[in-house]
């Protein structure tokens, strides 16, 4: 029993504890990453987080229960992270039992606190599709007063080209990702033979599909040694990179969201990325950003999954945030 929610009926995952797999990842900008235990420190947080995505493996047996293969066609995966979870500590998923075609997901620590709240459905998605916890989200996004400091485009404005993505078993993800596929199932909390190379070709695809915590990795960008992505530069922003040298804030997911189009996704296949903005706002400690990734097969063209991650970036971690942020408001008043 859920005791988050006690009288909602729902499918139980098992107790597992998920290990902190992104202590060595490489973010650049001046800082190690907030998995980091003295990163994590530094900006106030009691313990190091591990990155939110790799709790959507302890859904797999739920989803496969609750929905089928079919999930891994048409799914949709969507999230809101609400408290943190540390290195091995255990949590435990939480699936509604109902004929719906979406329902609601969440994790639990062992005290009954939300770790992400969300939906999932399967089947494909139209305009009348009950709103997933993602759009939901955006939805309520409060105008910004002034001008964000990290996110400076338009809404809506989308990179400049397609960026390569594939994930192999034996090739290191990429510096967001310091492990290999092969290592990634080893430490996976809920391993699935689909997913493997030697009992790949047992899967209803006849061969081996990435599991979902894989969704994000590969749609995140610079996968496999591919250069990350690019947007229109803004010439009237040179006094902000002057200031800036580099440096960026401590960043950290706040929900994210993978709708399958045309799954699976699968393991060394040839994908291309294009990102486009879609909300971005504030909160009295970070500024965040939505961002939409298409992830397409190469040699088709056709569109297989698509993400929407909120990434969040702590003011608190960049010295002199205030004095800039004053600045980029006094230009925005300008305009």
């Amino acid at each position: 029993m859920s005791k988050h929610r006690p009288d909602v009926p729902c499918l139980l995952g098992a107790w597992r504890r998920p290990p902190n797999d992104l202590q060595e990842q490489v973010v650049g900008g001046g800082h190690k990453a907030i998995h980091d235990d003295a990163t994590a420190a530094q900006v106030g947080l009691k313990l190091a987080p591990i990155h939110g995505t790799v709790h959507w493996s302890q859904l797999t047996p739920l989803l496969l229960e609750a929905f089928g293969p079919a999930w891994f066609e048409t799914g949709s995966i969507s999230v809101h992270f609400v408290n943190m979870v540390g290195h091995l500590q255990p949590v435990r998923c939480f699936l509604e039992r109902s004929d719906a075609s979406q329902r609601k997901v969440w994790m639990e620590h062992l005290d009954g606190r939300l770790v992400f709240d969300g939906t999932a459905s399967v089947g494909t998605r139209n305009a009348s599709s009950p709103k997933t916890m993602a759009q939901t989200k955006i939805a309520n996004v409060k105008p910004v007063k002034g001008r964000l400091l990290f996110t400076r485009h338009e809404m809506g404005t989308e990179s400049l080209e397609l960026e390569p993505a594939r994930i192999d078993f034996d090739q290191v993800v990429g510096p967001l990702f310091p492990f290999t596929h092969r290592r990634k199932l080893e430490l996976i909390t809920e391993f699935h033979p689909w997913f493997s190379e030697e009992a790949g070709s047992s899967s209803p695809w006849g061969r081996p599909i990435l599991p979902p915590e894989s969704f994000n990795q590969i749609m995140l960008g610079m996968v496999g040694g591919a250069l990350g992505p690019r947007f229109p530069s803004l010439p009237g922003d040179a006094w902000l990179e002057e200031a800036l040298k580099g440096r960026t804030p401590v960043g950290l997911f706040g929900g994210c969201e993978v709708i399958l189009h045309a799954g699976p996704v699968f393991v060394g296949e040839d994908y291309q990325c294009r990102r486009q903005l879609v909300a971005c706002g504030e909160t009295p400690k970070a500024e965040f950003r939505w961002t939409r990734t298409f992830l397409y097969e190469k040699k088709s063209g056709k569109l297989v999954a698509e993400m929407t991650l909120q990434d969040m970036q702590l003011k608190n971690s960049l010295e002199g945030y205030a004095e800039l942020r004053a600045r980029s408001d006094a230009t925005q008043a300008k305009l």
